[in-house]
């Protein structure tokens, strides 16, 4: 694997020390950036980032949430070989979003972070969603 999608749940398990996954997402990451794996995310996982981050700081009634909010995201930001992808600029290209939900069971979004990973030749996918199963069972990514 040479290039590797970072979900936001994977993101959100790193920037919270409490989080069962915690020390997993510190391994994975660190074999990641040991290997010279080039990371991606896109603006959909800063916008699921974001979203989740700010509720759980909310529910937990931490003070400065912005504050919070604008550390974490320069801790993502600042990992290294990071690069930000978007989707394809070719309308047509955004129908694979549907067939991606139809051959691999994905909700809407999941199924634009695939077509995000596909039109930027991503292999590679850290994350703890299950719903990717059949994508990696497929042999379509390979799950970090």
């Amino acid at each position: 694997m040479k290039k590797c999608y970072l979900d936001s749940n994977f993101l959100l398990y790193w920037k919270n020390e409490l989080s069962p996954q915690y020390q997993q997402t510190i391994s994975m990451l660190e074999t990641l950036i040991n290997n010279g794996v080039e990371l991606y995310i896109s603006p959909l996982v800063l916008d699921e980032f974001y979203h989740s981050f700010l509720y759980r700081i909310r529910i937990n009634r931490m003070k400065k949430p912005y504050d919070l909010l604008t550390e974490a995201t320069k801790d993502i930001l600042t990992l290294p070989r990071l690069s930000i992808v978007n989707p394809p600029s070719v309308p047509t290209d955004h129908l694979t979003v549907i067939a991606n939900m139809e051959m691999y069971y994905l909700h809407a979004r999941d199924a634009y972070h695939l077509l995000i990973m596909q039109s930027n030749d991503i292999d590679g996918f850290a994350t703890f969603d299950t719903d990717f199963a059949r994508v990696f069972t497929a042999k379509l990514l390979i799950k970090a």
